[in-house]
């Protein structure tokens, strides 16, 4: 018996809500029914359009963002290019170490890179010369060649003329230096 009580209870309670429905239904025409679906489909349609729009501008403006970066760095790279002709004009730029434009990569300018690339240039130069200059105040000159000699040994000099002597003179003092 408990049974049927519940089930007539739910039912009471469910009944009332389809009649209501049932009524509902009935008093509303079916061309106002059609035309609400339609509406709910065309609302959700146009918030979809409007997602899609809203979407379309976040991507332009992040587009615009990234060109106006681009002007920027077009316009900063101008005037390091101006920037570097003044100041090496004879330079040209495919002939720029890679070095230097690993330092432009990091944020140098270009000019500095490339005035401190010519710095440590020069003073590797000048290192060479002077451990060249130091070597060939040690050696004894070229062996075994009698072309432009820079070095005249002891007996090389014995064997000259007057005339040869004379004009390689300086030569000879250079020379007299090394000889032991």
């Amino acid at each position: 018996m408990t049974e049927e009580i519940t089930i007539s209870d739910q039912l009471c309670q469910e009944l009332p809500e389809a009649v209501e429905n049932e009524l509902v239904e009935e008093m509303i025409p079916e061309e106002l029914t059609e035309a609400t679906e339609e509406n709910e489909s065309e609302a959700v349609h146009e918030e979809e359009s409007i997602d899609a729009l809203k979407e379309e501008i976040v991507s332009l403006k992040t587009k615009l963002s990234e060109l106006e970066a681009l002007k920027e760095a077009q316009a900063r790279l101008f005037d390091e290019l101006s920037a570097f002709r003044d100041l090496f004009p004879e330079v040209e730029l495919n002939v720029i170490p890679e070095s230097v434009w690993d330092e432009v990569r990091k944020g140098s300018s270009l000019t500095a890179s490339y005035a401190l690339y010519e710095k440590r240039m020069e003073a590797e130069r000048a290192r060479i010369a002077l451990i060249n200059a130091s070597n060939a105040s040690k050696s004894p000159g070229v062996a075994g060649r009698n072309t432009a000699n820079e070095y005249f040994s002891p007996d090389e000099v014995r064997k000259m003329s007057r005339t040869e002597v004379h004009a390689n003179y300086s030569k000879i003092k250079e020379s007299m230096k090394k000889w032991i």
